[in-house]
């Protein structure tokens, strides 16, 4: 595990020991990474029409104390298989760009996941004048940025393709 934060970004770094493509799945579809959080502050919704392509998206219902009915929207802008997935969410006058890329090497995989976040009029609130004041200062990505629930993320969905390995 690996991890970096700057004021507006953060990047965690993890070595799979799995391949590119055993990985993919689990990593970018909105339902089957669903129960991978240590927290559940919300959950994913796809409509019938949802595809892993460009332009798609889904929504997060929040059910946190702090964002309790915030519904987001996440939206795929490019799609690379095995390789690079980025989506960008709006939430509360924070635009938050999300990149995950995945290099192959002699372990496994070794995947990165980028936080990028800039301000944003859309969905703004009375309460995002706060986040933009958190996010100038650098405390968004202090308070927000938990790498240990990021590597429990992760080694849950290790353990769910371990799991699936052992059903074939």
């Amino acid at each position: 595990m690996q991890t970096s934060k700057k004021y507006t970004s953060t990047t965690f770094c993890f070595q799979s020991k799995y391949e590119p493509e055993q990985i993919w799945e689990l990593l970018i579809d909105p339902i089957r990474n669903n129960g991978f959080k240590k927290n559940q502050c919300y959950y994913n919704e796809i409509d019938s029409s949802f595809k892993l392509e460009k332009n798609h998206s889904w929504k997060e219902i929040h059910t946190g104390e702090s964002c309790k009915g915030d519904i987001v929207k996440n939206t795929i802008k490019k799609i690379t298989p095995y390789s690079y997935f980025k989506t960008v969410r709006y939430q509360a006058g924070i635009k938050n760009t999300s990149i995950y890329t995945l290099e192959k090497n002699a372990a496994g995989t070794l995947i990165a996941e980028q936080q990028k976040f800039v301000f944003s009029l859309r969905n703004f609130s009375l309460s995002a004048i706060i986040l933009w004041i958190m996010l100038v200062t650098g405390l968004l990505t202090k308070l927000g940025f938990k790498p240990e629930e990021d590597l429990f993320w992760y080694e849950n969905m290790e353990d769910a393709i371990e799991k699936s390995l052992l059903k074939t």
